[in-house]
């Protein structure tokens, strides 16, 4: 083992921990004043269909949060988080792999063969609903890469937009620009409708379906800020 390989084991458990303290105190100080288009949520769940949770990589806090919250309260909601296979990936499974989520290791939003192979058999024979970063892990910022629209083409699994807006917050001066709300700030989570990719979306690429799914992710965003 070289010293990059141990310096990366090192961070890989030092790390979590104090990133997941800082998160939670975020979590309990911050109040949520609303959540907005829930009924979204439950449609799906309704259903008793998996479903794919798309928010932009810098909105993770409260998107997760709100994410794990449901699924606490309602069985139906089994969630994946789909963490890539990297250094900052071991970091994030070594997170959330005590949460209660199934941690699915691969990226969906870079459309390789065997990951969204392995990402589609637990949508379909576990029945979960794998959270994405549809511009994550590397940007750019903003951009739904077609793989997830691939994903969901592929399980029938509908892509469910959420934001969260922060009444006071940090952005970090990483690419995407990650946003750390600030102690005791209001909180505003919003859920989108879900969007169905069928086989003929395949034709362009799913150019059509990331140019609706950008559109969908930013008007939520939006809503969110609106209603602080």
């Amino acid at each position: 083992m070289n010293f990059k390989q141990a310096r990366r084991r090192l961070g890989a458990k030092i790390f979590p921990p104090i990133v997941w303290g800082i998160i939670r105190l975020i979590w309990k100080t911050c109040r949520i004043k609303t959540v907005i288009g829930s009924e979204h949520l439950q449609s799906v769940l309704a259903q008793e269909k998996p479903c794919i949770p798309c928010y932009w990589h810098q909105q993770q806090i409260f998107c997760v949060r709100y994410l794990l919250d449901v699924a606490n309260d309602d069985s139906r909601l089994k969630l994946g988080y789909l963490i890539s296979p990297s250094s900052d990936g071991d970091i994030a499974t070594n997170m959330f792999g005590n949460q209660g989520v199934h941690i699915i290791r691969g990226s969906a939003t870079r459309g390789g063969a065997q990951a969204l192979r392995e990402i589609y058999m637990r949508i379909k024979k576990d029945q979960l609903s794998p959270i994405v970063t549809p511009d994550g892990p590397t940007g750019p910022i903003y951009e739904c890469k077609p793989g997830v629209a691939m994903l969901a083409q592929l399980s029938k699994a509908p892509m469910l937009p959420l934001a969260y807006a922060a009444s006071s917050c940090w952005h970090l001066k990483s690419w995407d620009r990650f946003m750390i709300p600030r102690p005791f700030a209001h909180i505003v989570i919003g859920v989108g409708e879900p969007l169905e990719v069928k086989k003929e979306d395949a034709a362009d690429d799913f150019k059509t379906v990331c140019s609706e799914m950008n559109y969908r992710l930013n008007a939520v965003a939006a809503n969110c800020k609106d209603s602080l």
